[in-house]
């Protein structure tokens, strides 16, 4: 005999599992901070960077102070390997005059198709 608690934990299981309807799942498109080439920022929360394989990211924070001024930027991975694939892998490191640095927690992390390239701002162009 099933009782209630098994039946509710039965439920719950099986109302978690991934089902055909839930789509593909997408790969985590990753780089390594080795491979960043150039970067570009017009405003305090949004950087973008381009590899070395052509290809550019869009890293988000909650408010990197000076990063849309700054002539460089360094980008030490935190989530224990040297990639870079989601929030909080990362944390840029912003140079700030009379403070010597700034580092600011990556909150998220999205490779950009080829029309979102297309589309930035000239400011935001990597």
């Amino acid at each position: 005999m099933r009782t209630p608690l098994a039946l509710g934990a039965l439920f719950l299981a099986t109302a978690c599992a991934p089902t055909a309807m839930d789509g593909p799942r997408q790969p985590r498109e990753c780089f390594f901070a080795s491979e960043v080439d150039s970067f570009a920022s017009s405003e305090n929360r949004v950087v973008y960077v381009r590899t070395s394989r052509d290809e550019v990211f869009r890293l988000d924070t909650f408010s990197c102070g000076n990063v849309d001024w700054s002539q460089s930027i360094g980008i030490r991975p935190t989530g224990g390997g040297s990639s870079v694939c989601s929030g909080f892998d990362a944390e840029l490191i912003v140079p700030d005059i009379g403070r010597g640095t700034t580092t600011c927690p990556v909150t998220g992390v999205r490779r950009l198709t080829d029309a979102e390239v297309a589309a930035l701002n000239p400011r935001d162009l990597p």
